[in-house]
């Protein structure tokens, strides 16, 4: 056998476990939604239990790109005709499935113009998830939400390990071109923390119970209709 022949062997043995992990990797989603959704009908609620200190922070720090009604960032044309609202938390390994299976669609529709999206980072799951939201909002600060989002879910650790430090938030900043001095100073200072406790007081007014919480105009979805299909035919009988 030539160098060759070996070397184009290992190439097709390296794409072969690519392929694999990627088989497993969608497996595994597909696992969890299901199993997500059947243990969410049954408990009634979806994911966590959203809990509102309701503090004093009129004089809180808003992000650019944040809706004044009930400060989610908004994502998309402001003239899309339909509005999807996301309740989200980082560290919420619900919403990362979620994400994984439906986030291509809801980025395809708003490539499209058909909706705008109004991303409501909740912070409930402990320091962790403050961390990273704050840093969410530094990161809208500077126009790059999106892309912040789903570095963040793509690197999400395990729940109330001590991940999403500071230093971790900064790093990940950079891999979406995140390197200013202000958006390193608001990731290290909690600079939107009181923005924060406003997002979260107004998902708490709204009856959010956890996440991922989704509404299409106004009408929250049903858990089994948190998937493409289901998103897609909710935009579609809302335009």
């Amino acid at each position: 056998m030539t160098a060759t022949d070996t070397a184009t062997r290992r190439a097709k043995a390296a794409a072969a476990r690519e392929a694999a992990e990627r088989r497993e990797r969608r497996r595994r989603t597909i696992i969890i939604s299901a199993c997500v959704a059947v243990a969410l009908l049954l408990a009634g609620g979806i994911g966590f239990a959203v809990q509102s200190a309701r503090t004093d922070t009129s004089g809180a720090l808003v992000p650019a790109g944040a809706a004044r009604s009930d400060r989610g960032i908004v994502v998309g044309s402001p003239s899309a005709p339909v509005t999807v609202d996301v309740y989200e938390d980082f560290q919420c390994p619900i919403c990362r499935a979620f994400e994984e299976q439906s986030g291509d669609t809801i980025s395809s529709l708003v490539s499209a113009k058909k909706i705008k999206v109004v991303y409501h980072t909740l912070a409930f799951l402990g320091s962790e998830s403050e961390r990273a939201t704050n840093a969410a909002a530094a990161a809208a600060n500077e126009g790059k939400f999106a892309e912040f989002h789903d570095v963040l879910f793509a690197n999400q650790p395990e729940e109330h390990t001590g991940g999403f430090q500071n230093t971790e938030l900064v790093h990940l900043g950079s891999s979406v071109g995140l390197t200013s001095v202000a958006f390193v100073g608001a990731v290290r200072e909690g600079t939107y923390n009181d923005y924060i406790a406003q997002v979260n007081d107004a998902a708490s007014r709204r009856g959010v119970q956890g996440t991922p919480t989704v509404y299409v105009n106004g009408e929250r979805l049903q858990t089994t209709a948190l998937t493409p299909d289901g998103i897609t035919a909710a935009v579609t009988a809302a335009s």
